[in-house]
């Protein structure tokens, strides 16, 4: 029983006393009535003297040579969330950079797939940043080729105590991916009966609503104990149209020097234009493909003759332009024509800002002592996310006019061609359209099994972990055949068949007013579209065993050890849809099967060395020694280390420092990625056109290296004539995984810091400097960073990224290979402030407690002359930071929260990069917006225990903070609200909540 009590009080940052050794410092006598307070547990008021199995060295922050940032479950009830990854991506370790949530992994393509959720501490990546479970390493989940971090979907925040975040790079402790930090979530243990937990919380204006419902059991025998607990989670989903800022996208610009909006404005709503999507336009093109800014729009409101004419009252310019059937008006020709371009479809309302989800978890876990000191344990965790996220799109085709070739759809009125356009042009219609929604459902499952004890002053513990991500992803997606049988017909292609999909084959007239509006009959549909699902399975299985206790006495104290081992498989198989596998699917890149494994082995060894005690100035020195050896099947072996030195001062200060290397091996997707092709421009990627004008211009010198190596005849293609301006192809770009080429990541982390806790004062502050460097990162570049790079190298032509594009003697890109490389540094610099204190009051007590990030460096160089430094740029902020205060009174307690983010500007690297903060509107200078203001969110609760259970209630985002504003030239927004994870607590606006538990 006391081996299983001190297991399930143990903090869990370490796996066994493996982590303790490395963090600790001397021991804290049991007896002492006044331990120092620990300023980065959010709740506590003491420090509890906790006990890792085997060890009597305590593992808080103030014996730690590693700082440690603790997030409990019941700071998250006081903010009204409801969700892990809400709660972990707001820490201060964080909200400093851009993370992957719900919102922006189903905006963008990210790792994990759409609506997958991860955490980046420090920005590094969330695949840099070691996430635990219970002090073991979880296996990853998510769908598409690339899933290789932990979804935080996975554990709901019902079945989690705390999450103890460790703040420096350990992968001496816990192997590879531990660079940024290690992530670390406990679940609740000490459990003896049930509690039912239900909680909701609603926008005031409607869309976003959370509701959750979990119930948790437990009982400790005399021999063991089991915990069941059972979690279901929805959210509803939050639509673009739901919040006036989150759509219609404008152009946002001012005038200079002023706060006046200089916006180009809409004659048919007196309001600026809404820029988000052009929809239902026909380009009108010459027989020589050259291009027109003129293009056919319909009127469907028929008011377009109030504001223009229904074409160009400038013969000339009229000349150009088919003529087009009646209710066709030729727009974006000149200033008033631009200032009617639809641009907002009712689509576009419908689209998710934050994706519907529904979670449902079972949790189960359990010990029973055997006998002789051992004891037998396991966990099993049974999880399901069905997400949906719903958008919109354009497509297009490419076709003559009626004069332009003999051949039209069909006879209409007096003969002429349905289309009704003539002249000698080719047209391109682009209709939109909301087939292209996705779903996903993820089935996680892990278990673990183990057995534990001790002999003669040694703890031991060895344990197998099986995990299991299962995802199915369904995507609409259009038939590229089925657009190219509409493209440059010359005669009806009813009686054939599709070449891929082998659909019967029907005439689609896309210049019809109706399906430019989306509105598509059920044959064009059956016709034009499909749904496609693809599976990734992600599995990991893996052997852990570790043995520590005391070596022998020395005279400040015992030398500590810890040895250990670790074997490891993953194994990832992605299967995409077969319309994707068949490179059918329009306007989106093919991709084959991603399949691959990897084995990994290590031994790692710790010492906690105490040097000094009991001296003057010296209450206590101490020095930790870690290091392990791995080797992995694709990658080779790598040894990594940490030393950390622990000095007490007093009881009022101490100084803490590490200093380490990690390393990060390739993941499996970064190996095994199957080849994915899509095409761009050339005039996209090419930095060898127009070179002679371009050095007449004086934009570039005739002895620049872009220059004399663009011209040389030993370069690729034999060399770029000076007056080449680009061929009208497209390029092939090919991106797959790097397997034998790629090595693994390597990275030094410092961290220098001071604790402080004056005695009696219930204060504790601490500060702490980090300094993280990674070399040889994986990444890929994209074609034009290649071709740029090569044609500016100093090993020109014989750098080897000049072999990673093809060029043809008559100068075209033909393909471009964009696969996984060790190519890029990262660095990541800065301070933590934490502080705390608290003191009872005759009418209650009060704690406050406070966590600030400054960041001073954060750069990423993809070459070691091609550096960029986000430091303060919109998404990385340098100032983060929170504050909280709660008053406890009897069964009461009030809280107040205040997250702040702090002031963002793109602007110094845009004036650097050469980009004008001015943007000519209509012939008028206007000045864009490139920063984001200062923003802060308030949140207000009170709770009430009784006897048996407790109700709370609150308000979030209490001032209804709204999401900064800015250009989208100069930043992704939607509307015209930044989008970044900082602020998706104002894209939901103003919330309350509500929250009931009775134990029983």
């Amino acid at each position: 029983m006391l081996f299983r009590n001190r297991l399930r009080h143990s903090s869990a940052i370490a796996s066994g006393l493996l982590a303790a050794m490395v963090m600790a410092g001397p021991v804290f006598a049991q007896e002492a009535p006044a331990a120092p307070q620990d300023p980065e547990d959010e709740d506590a008021t003491t420090v509890e003297e906790v006990v890792v199995t085997g060890s009597r060295i305590p593992t808080n922050e103030f014996t730690s040579a590693s700082p440690v940032q603790i997030l409990t479950a019941d700071r998250a009830r006081q903010r009204g969330l409801s969700d892990t990854v809400q709660l972990l991506q707001s820490s201060t370790l964080a909200a400093g950079s851009a993370q992957v949530n719900s919102t922006i992994s189903s905006a963008f393509v990210t790792d994990g797939g759409p609506g997958a959720a991860t955490i980046s501490l420090r920005g590094l990546g969330a695949n840099r940043t070691l996430v635990l479970l219970n002090g073991r390493r979880a296996g990853p989940a998510g769908t598409r080729g690339g899933v290789s971090s932990f979804d935080l979907n996975v554990i709901p925040q019902s079945s989690i105590n705390r999450i103890d975040i460790l703040k420096d790079g350990a992968s001496s402790i816990y192997g590879s991916d531990a660079v940024a930090g290690v992530v670390n979530l406990i679940t609740e243990r000490a459990r003896d009966g049930g509690i039912v937990n239900v909680f909701a919380t609603a926008p005031l204006d409607g869309g976003g609503e959370q509701y959750n419902a979990s119930a948790a059991w437990g009982k400790n025998f005399d021999r063991g104990y089991l915990n069941l607990s059972a979690d279901y989670y929805r959210q509803e989903k939050l639509a673009a149209g739901d919040r006036d800022y989150l759509v219609c996208r404008n152009q946002y610009v001012f005038e200079p020097g002023t706060a006046n909006r200089a916006d180009r404005i809409d004659p048919r709503t007196g309001q600026p234009q809404c820029t988000d999507l052009t929809w239902g336009q026909i380009y009108a093109y010459g027989p020589d493909f050259s291009g027109r800014a003129g293009r056919f729009q319909f009127d469907y409101d028929g008011d377009l003759g109030r504001y223009i004419p229904a074409r160009p009252t400038n013969p000339a310019v009229a000349a150009q332009y088919p003529t087009a059937p009646t209710g066709f008006y030729l727009v974006n020709y000149d200033n008033p024509s631009r200032a009617v371009v639809n641009n907002l479809h009712p689509f576009a309302l419908e689209e998710s800002i934050v994706p519907e989800t529904t979670r449902t978890t079972v949790f189960a876990e359990g010990a029973y002592e055997v006998g002789g000191g051992v004891e037998v344990y396991a966990e099993v965790l049974l999880n399901r996310r069905e997400s949906r996220t719903d958008s919109y799109r354009q497509f297009w085709n490419y076709t003559y006019t009626a004069d332009f070739f003999d051949f039209y759809y069909g006879p209409g009125a007096g003969g002429d061609p349905v289309t009704g356009f003539r002249g000698l042009n080719l047209l391109s219609a682009t209709p939109i359209t909301d087939h292209f929604d996705q779903e996903q459902q993820v089935d996680y499952v892990r278990g673990v099994a183990g057995l534990r004890g001790e002999f003669s002053g040694w703890s031991w513990d060895v344990f197998a972990q099986y995990s299991l991500s299962d995802g199915d992803y369904t995507s609409d997606v259009i038939l590229q055949d089925a657009v190219d049988s509409t493209s440059f017909k010359t005669s009806s292609c009813v009686g054939t068949n599709l070449p891929v999909s082998g659909r019967p084959c029907i005439d689609v007239d896309f210049t019809n007013p109706r399906f430019l509006a989306g509105d598509l009959t059920a044959a064009e549909r059956a016709f034009l579209f499909d749904t496609e699902t693809g599976n990734t399975t992600y599995e990991q299985v893996y052997l852990e065993g570790n043995i520590g206790g005391t070596l022998f006495e020395l005279p400040a104290g015992p030398l500590g050890a810890a040895f250990g081992f670790h074997i490891r498989r993953d194994e990832i198989n992605d299967t995409p849809g077969a319309i994707t596998l068949a490179d059918n699917s329009w306007g989106l890149s093919g991709a084959g099967v991603t399949a691959g494994t990897e084995d990994t082995r290590e031994a790692y060894a710790e010492l906690a060395i105490p040097l000094l005690a009991d001296l003057p100035l010296v209450q206590s020195l101490a020095l930790s020694v870690s290091g392990r050896f791995t080797d992995t099947k694709t990658s080779g072996d790598a040894t990594t280390y940490k030393v950390g030195l622990n000095w007490a001062l007093n009881d009022a200060i101490r100084f803490r420092a590490t200093h380490g290397t990690s390393f990060r091996a390739p993941a499996l997707f970064e190996l095994y990625l199957a080849d994915q092709t899509s095409f761009i421009g050339q005039r996209n990627i090419d930095p060898c056109l127009n070179l002679d004008q371009r050095v007449t211009d004086g934009t570039l010198a005739a002895t620049d290296p872009l220059y004399v190596n663009c011209r040389s005849t030993a370069g690729p293609g034999g060399g770029v004539p000076g007056n080449y301006t680009g061929g009208v192809s497209s390029a092939e770009v090919v991106t797959g995984g790097g397997l034998g080429v790629l090595e693994p990541e390597t990275s030094k982390a410092t961290v220098l810091g001071i604790v402080v806790t004056p005695p009696d004062s219930n204060l504790s502050l601490a500060v702490d400097y980090f300094d993280i460097r990674i070399e040889d990162q994986v990444d890929t570049l994209t074609a034009a960073q290649i071709l740029s790079a090569c044609y500016t190298s100093e090993n020109f032509p014989g750098d080897p990224l000049c072999r990673q594009f093809d060029r043809t003697a008559a100068q075209g890109i033909t393909q471009v290979r964009a696969s996984f490389l060790n190519i890029a540094e990262q660095n990541n610099r800065g301070l933590d402030f934490t502080a705390r204190w608290f003191h009872d009051f005759d009418f209650g007590t009060v704690t406050i407690d406070s966590q600030t990030t400054w960041t001073l460096e954060t750069n990423e160089a993809t070459f070691a002359d091609f550096g960029t430094d986000f430091l303060g740029d919109i998404g990385s902020p340098e100032l983060v930071g929170n504050v909280n205060v709660s008053i406890e009174r009897g069964p009461w307690t009030a809280f107040w929260g205040f997250d702040w983010i702090g002031d963002q500007d793109n602007r110094p690297d845009r004036i650097r990069n050469g980009q004008s903060l001015f943007q000519t509107i209509d012939g008028r200078v206007t000045q864009i917006k490139a920063n984001a203001e200062f923003t802060g969110f308030h949140s207000l609760s009170l709770s009430y225990e009784g006897d048996g259970w407790t109700l709370s209630g609150g308000m979030a985002n209490l001032f209804d903070e709204l999401p900064p504003a800015a250009s989208s030239t100069a930043v992704g927004t939607t509307g015209n609200s930044i989008l970044s994870s900082q602020y998706t607590e104002a894209y939901y606006g103003r919330r309350a909540f509500v929250r009931m538990s009775k134990t029983f």
